[in-house]
């Protein structure tokens, strides 16, 4: 067996007006515990996946997508369940994950070096696209508008923006320090227009204008 820090991911999704499920993660464990936010109690598993890290929901919220580092797939499940609908194997060994906004893509931060953001189809449970990206890939977002990627790397310090069309990396900004979760600030006109970055060591966030 092995052996991973004891991480966890805690999402909540909405499954109806009264209805929160949070899903908790453990990437040190063997399950997802699935809690009723109203009664704080699990009331659903999914089962054997040995550390589990990254959650993301389809938008009609039928789906839970969860990334498996002991396997290094990707797992589709059934929300009112628990079952597994399928598996897509993936390059390396996963974290975090993203889903956009028509959840046609699941996009996969791959923290095996040299690090990537591989792009999974929704439909056939398939990786179509990995890109490669200078560090491996801890936190992966979709901007408001979900027209661009942002790929964000603890080790590699550095935040790179790929366009969600080409899957062609944009621009990228190095720091100093490792680069950990983020905020996004949304224009009048819906499109990105500042990050809020949080860094290792820093007690405050840098302030990106997209």
């Amino acid at each position: 067996m092995k052996r991973y820090h004891a991480l966890s991911c805690i999402l909540a999704l909405p499954l109806a007006a009264h209805t929160v499920r949070i899903y908790q993660t453990n990437s040190a464990g063997d399950a997802v515990e699935i809690i009723d936010a109203a009664t704080n109690k699990v009331v659903l598993q999914v089962k054997d996946i040995e550390a589990p890290h990254g959650v993301a929901f389809s938008p009609d919220g039928s789906r839970a997508y969860i990334s498996c580092e002991a396997e290094n797939t990707l797992w589709a499940t059934d929300t009112k369940t628990g079952n597994v609908l399928g598996k897509a194997s993936l390059r390396g060994r996963p974290n975090n994950i993203a889903i956009s906004k028509d959840g046609r893509r699941v996009f996969v931060g791959i923290m095996a070096e040299p690090g990537a953001v591989e792009v999974v189809d929704t439909a056939s449970l398939k990786s179509i696209k990995s890109v490669t990206l200078k560090g491996g890939v801890h936190n992966i977002y979709v901007t408001p508008d979900g027209k661009f990627l942002v790929a964000v790397s603890v080790v590699g310090k550095i935040l790179t923006v790929i366009d969600a069309q080409t899957f062609q990396p944009a621009w990228e900004m190095p720091f100093d320090s490792g680069v950990r979760p983020m905020a996004f600030e949304k224009g009048t006109d819906g499109s990105t227009s500042r990050i809020f970055v949080q860094l290792s060591g820093l007690h405050g966030f840098a302030v990106v204008n997209f």
